[in-house]
């Protein structure tokens, strides 16, 4: 059956930009056929358009789903738990809960917790970080192919500086996300794509940020998603490791990781130079102010980037992030314009 829910409409896509990304329409539509949102705007507009959809006034606020674009599925379990800074937090507290998705039981439970978390919480479209075990890939992906959410997904690519039960050689690493792109990437009708993963420059060889740069070449559909200065000493840590690099984001230019709608999560010690390469590749910054702050990171100057063109959207970066509802992450978002909540 499809129907018309007229009401009031939060239409967020997890975009932010220059206008006020938190706008409601007063007298707002969704359409839903079965379980599907086809279609949302202003009610009128909506009603015209399909003059023979019942019509069904609704209390509640519409929205057509939340969209998440930085979000590390195994770290579903180690939310809120502190232990330092970002580099001391990944050694003593990640890495440790992410080689256990070596065991495919252990995956697979850890992927239905994440997606009943995604659904408690209204969002239809994430942006997905697995581990560099391909278990943890092909778990995410079964798991989705009994949702209905959007997944976009890829192997964590990284060859030093971490684990060594962590760490995959560049060529392996190249083989195991060729193999996946090939299993999902565009499954149940383009619901489920892929994206190509390298952790961040930190735990990357140059023969590592080639394979990546390659694999996007070869297959363009797919996403890239990625780390970019999140930490100063990361940033300090990844001069030292590329002396050659003009900056961070310099390293993922010379080897063909930054363009069109790749996703750089965090993105805040950023020079002038870097700021204006983003926009000028057309990437994407996933804003995720509730990790930054837990992990006491810094402060993302969001309005910088907008006033330079660089597209932002929101991400919660569980398990760096404290909750799993965009909304929540939304509300925290430093440097974006807003209108106080209708009483």
């Amino acid at each position: 059956m499809t129907i018309i829910e007229r009401g009031r409409l939060r239409p967020f896509t997890g975009t932010i930009t220059g206008a006020d990304p938190f706008a409601e329409i007063e007298d707002g539509a969704v359409v839903v056929e079965e379980d599907t949102v086809i279609a949302f705007g202003p009610a009128l507009e909506i009603i015209a358009d399909n003059p023979d959809i019942p019509v069904v006034p609704v209390d509640t606020l519409l929205t057509p789903g939340l969209v998440d674009v930085h979000i590390h599925y195994p770290q579903t379990r180690i939310v809120g738990t502190f232990a330092g800074e970002l580099l001391e937090w990944l050694e003593t507290v990640t890495f440790p809960e992410e080689a256990r998705f070596e065991d495919p039981d252990y995956a697979a439970e850890v992927a239905v917790e994440f997606f009943d978390r995604l659904e408690a919480v209204g969002t239809t479209d994430a942006t997905i970080f697995c581990t560099s075990s391909p278990v943890s890939v092909d778990a995410l992906f079964t798991e989705a192919m009994t949702r209905t959410i959007r997944v976009r997904a890829g192997l964590v690519m990284m060859d030093r500086n971490a684990p060594s039960a962590l760490l995959t050689p560049a060529q392996d690493a190249y083989d195991q996300s060729k193999a996946l792109i090939e299993r999902w990437h565009g499954a149940d009708d383009g619901r489920l794509s892929y994206m190509i993963t390298p952790r961040f420059a930190p735990t990357s060889t140059p023969e590592l940020l080639e394979a990546a740069g390659a694999l996007w070449r070869e297959h363009p559909t797919c996403g890239m998603q990625t780390h970019l200065s999140e930490n100063s000493a990361e940033v300090e840590w990844v001069a030292r490791l590329f002396p050659d690099a003009p900056d961070y984001l310099g390293v993922y230019e010379r080897f063909g990781v930054l363009g069109p709608g790749a996703i750089f999560a965090h993105a805040i010690h950023l020079a002038d130079r870097e700021v204006g390469a983003l926009a000028e590749h057309d990437a994407v910054v996933a804003h995720c102010p509730t990790a930054n702050r837990f992990l006491k990171s810094g402060r993302c100057d969001v309005t910088r980037l907008l006033k330079a063109g660089v597209t932002v959207k929101l991400g919660t970066d569980i398990g760096g992030g404290t909750t799993f509802d965009i909304m929540e992450v939304a509300a925290e978002a430093e440097g974006v314009p807003r209108r106080s909540r209708p009483q």
